[in-house]
């Protein structure tokens, strides 16, 4: 009675680590905009810290309980060959039954990687929403620099058309008033 159970490394659910989070929470406690939210923001950081030991855990008992009915599987396999039709009848729900525990632990051990890796994208979303903050205060000066540059420049270009000399103060290429005397 070979199944896909035979194939099926319960070592690709691993925990998850801590690591990834410290950058996130320095650039997350430099944009706390409000008392609320700032709160807010702990009880969701607390929430998902507390719950990353859990889900852990989680991961690794049921790594051990998929070896164990496994084994105890393999053991009803022997006992459907080689025992009398009591025995055998035992051995068949015995492996049902593991079959039944073994899909069951593989589906919640889905579920469990994958809350972990939504809070893994929660985490890098924030960290991206975060950072782009400060970058779109930045592309705002840029932007507003480069305005002035192209501004002066086609202000020089026009000037030269039309033959004035555009750093002359008060001139022909300015008001027509001269500069005040502060002296």
């Amino acid at each position: 009675m070979s199944d896909d159970f035979d194939d099926f490394d319960v070592g690709l659910f691993g925990t998850w680590g801590d690591a990834d989070d410290a950058p996130l929470m320095g650039l997350a406690q430099g944009v706390l905009l409000e008392m609320k939210s700032a709160e807010a923001l702990r009880a969701e950081e607390q929430a998902a810290s507390d719950m990353r030991p859990i889900l852990n855990e989680a991961t690794l008992e049921l790594r051990k309980q998929f070896e164990t009915f496994r084994g105890l599987r393999c053991g009803a396999e022997v006992m459907l060959a080689d025992g009398d039709e009591a025995a055998q009848k035992l051995a068949r729900a015995d492996i049902k039954a593991a079959i039944d525990a073994m899909s069951l632990i593989v589906r919640t051990l889905e579920k469990i990687d994958s809350l972990q890796r939504q809070f893994a994208r929660d985490r890098q979303a924030e960290a991206e929403r975060v950072a782009d903050q400060g970058g779109y205060q930045e592309a705002l000066r840029e932007v507003e620099r480069l305005i002035d540059e192209r501004a002066e420049e086609r202000y020089r270009q026009r000037c030269l058309a039309a033959g004035l000399d555009p750093e002359e103060p008060g001139g022909a290429a300015g008001d027509g008033a001269p500069p005040p005397d502060t002296g």
